[in-house]
């Protein structure tokens, strides 16, 4: 990269926008900070318009994961938790995901492999917990009553996850 040759990219102007808002618009800072845990910094990295789309697009994804798992323990009551041994196969499943996702996390950090972390952040938040768990837990989570077993063993492992990351 080179200044002088003008193929760098402005962290201010990715957050804050350029003067044309159509080719540089603003993303704010959570998206460059997305981008930077996003990149192996030991090897030459990309940035550009596209890229930066991309991880508005991740951050919005993400985003939304974060906020469907906390408004759904708007009702919780810690007497509602349901033990491990009690909750339905789903669940479990659900758990047993998260401490792998957990384990490979720390061995990331310890390796100071930080891209991969968003690597397996991103897969996991997107895919195994939005697309396949939410999509399942939605019907339990407002079919029955908030204290309802489905609805309360769903939220038991909705709070663990957020304890975890929130």
């Amino acid at each position: 990269m080179s200044k002088s040759l003008g193929n760098v990219v402005d962290p201010i102007t990715v957050i804050e926008g350029g003067k044309n808002e159509k080719e540089a618009p603003p993303y704010g800072a959570d998206v460059l900070r997305l981008w930077v845990s996003s990149v192996d910094y030991t090897a030459d990295v990309l940035m550009g318009p596209q890229v930066l789309r991309q991880m508005s697009e991740m951050y919005r994804k993400l985003r939304g994961t974060w906020r469907f798992l906390l408004a759904n323990l708007h009702d919780w009551n810690f007497g509602y938790e349901v033990p491990y041994r009690d909750l339905p196969i789903i669940d479990q499943h659900a758990l047993f995901q998260l401490s792998s996702i957990v384990k490979s996390i720390k061995e990331s950090y310890d390796n100071y492999q930080f891209y991969k972390i968003y690597q397996i952040v991103q897969r996991f938040a997107i895919v195994d917990l939005s697309n396949f768990y939410f999509d399942v837990a939605t019907d339990r989570l407002y079919v029955g009553g908030s204290s309802s077993f489905a609805r309360r063993s769903c939220q038991t492992v909705k709070l663990i996850y957020f304890q975890l990351h929130g």
